[in-house]
Parts: C-alpha cells; structure tokens; sequence
C-alpha cells in the first residue's frame, strides 16, 4: 500500500532501503516502447557501423556490449525521459529538489559468447571514491540510476543486471580504479555466481533504479536478441557532470525543469549557483510536491 500522497509504498521504500534497487512495474506503456525502440535501433545501426569517431565505450568493453553516450546528441525523442511523469516523482522523493541528470547512456547488449570484460564483472559506479561512501539511514543518496527497460529480461543469463542485495550498505576491501570487487568477480573467474548473487528479472517497461554502491555485473547475454535500455544517472547538484557541452540547439528544445537539470541556469551565473539555485528551482522540480515531500521553505 502506498503512503497517501506519495510515489512509493512502506514495502517499497523498506526494499529500496535494505536492497540498494527497487524494480517498479510497468512505467512506460506499449506504446511508448515501440517508439522508443524504433529510435534507439537506428542509434545503435549507426553505431554498430565502422567509424573513427564512435561515442560509445566500445573500446573499454567490447563490440557486444558497449554504451552509447548521451543520446540527446542523436534525438530529441528521449528529451521526456528526464522527468517522465511515472518516474520523476519517485526520483525526487528518494533525492530531494537539489538534483541534476548528470548523465543518460543507451545500453547496447548484444548476444555474445565472448569472456566478461569489466562490464561483466562486479563492480561499483562513478569511481573508487563513491565506494567509500556509503549511504545511512535517513540520509539524501547522492546518486541514483534509472534504467527504462525496452527488452523483456525473464531468463537468466540474457544480459540480465546482477545485483547482490544489501551491498550498497558494505565497503569494498580493495582499491580499483575500475571499481571493481575481487571478493565477487573470484567467483566469476571458476565460472560461478557470488551465493547471494542475484539475476533480476525485468519486461519492457519497467524500471530498474539502484544506489551507485550497490555492487552489480551484467549477466552474459546467450539469448538470440539485443537487450536495449536507456539509462538516467541522477545526483546531487554540486557534483561534476558528466557532459558540459549542451549545445544551443538541446537547450532550445528542452523544457525548462529538463533544461535546468541538464545544468542551466539561465542568467544565473554566480560561481555558487549549485549550492543557491534560484528561487524557483524546487517548484521547478518538485510542482505540487514541495509540501507533500518535505519541502517547505522555511520562514521566520
């Protein structure tokens, strides 16, 4: 049962909590999976064609699965992914109004045969300082993933996200500039899975979000069909983007909430803005939220 007013309920929010990920079901609709795809295939065509230029991370982990970088460049068809309707509420209740989307990948996972590279392997995301900072009761996350599925994941080892519940709370014992953790990726190397390793399940249209420490891999893919997703990092304002070049031609097309979560802040260019928003920055985010989570202004 969801508490009145809000975008989760106590066993999701306790899920979240004890598990680092939350699966919600059926977020985006048939229709908007179809079209979807239809864009992404011609992205990912492209991509998949030889080039010298590619901005994907095909080079770190291979031909079969690889990342597309910010997507924007190529569409505006993902623009309402930013702050979907069925998404953006859950966002902001989990991370508050001081947020950005530092970042949006196209998630490219071909059927393959090949040996995991360190995308198959356990690791944590946004570098080995993030592992050394784990989230507490109470506290705001500093980052999150959002991964709309486009492609149903109900077997195993069909590229599925492998997650080990409650790592999110543990602090790796080794320093790896891939953050990577060896106590798990031992088990891959005798062809194995960690004991409490765990291959989730997902269709079309649902949703994956996870905290950045929780320990993941991706499941070999020995399906006959690409598994495709499109991936949102979230974090807090102050931290670095991930990309800095949105160009006049995105900015002009966007809306403003989605516009100021890609980082503008129109004429407001003071060196602090991202600790000092304008005044509009949390209706901006949060509409007719601010009150209902947590949000009023304080006066005297």
């Amino acid at each position: 049962m969801k508490i009145k007013g809000l975008p989760l309920s106590k066993l999701q929010l306790k899920n979240w909590n004890k598990d680092g990920y939350l699966i919600v079901k059926n977020v985006i609709s048939t229709k908007e999976i179809k079209h979807l795809l239809s864009v992404i295939d011609k992205i990912i065509a492209e991509q998949d064609m030889p080039s010298q230029h590619k901005k994907n991370t095909e080079k770190n982990h291979g031909k079969e699965y690889y990342n597309i970088h910010n997507p924007f460049d190529y569409t505006d068809q993902l623009d309402y992914l930013l702050d979907h309707p069925n998404v953006f509420d859950i966002v902001t209740f989990l991370m508050g109004p001081y947020i950005q989307a530092m970042s949006c990948h196209l998630f490219v996972r071909h059927p393959s045969n090949a040996d995991a590279t360190n995308i198959g392997k356990f690791h944590t995301d946004s570098g080995p300082a993030l592992q050394r900072i784990l989230p507490a009761p109470g506290n705001l996350p500093l980052q999150i993933k959002v991964q709309f599925f486009l492609t149903d994941v109900l077997e195993d080892n069909i590229s599925n996200f492998i997650a080990i519940p409650g790592s999110h709370l543990k602090r790796v014992k080794y320093h790896h500039p891939y953050c990577l953790v060896p106590e798990c990726n031992q088990y891959l190397e005798r062809g194995e899975l960690p004991p409490d390793a765990k291959q989730l399940k997902v269709k079309a249209g649902d949703i994956l979000i996870h905290a950045l420490t929780l320990w993941h891999a991706v499941a070999p893919n020995k399906s006959q069909n690409t598994r495709r997703s499109i991936s949102i990092r979230y974090g807090q304002m102050w931290f670095k983007e991930y990309y800095s070049n949105m160009t006049e031609n995105i900015r002009n097309r966007m809306t403003p909430r989605q516009r100021r979560l890609l980082g503008d802040f129109g004429q407001e260019t003071s060196g602090d803005v991202a600790y000092r928003p304008p005044k509009d920055h949390v209706p901006l985010m949060l509409g007719d939220n601010v009150d209902r989570f947590g949000w009023t202004l304080y006066s005297d």
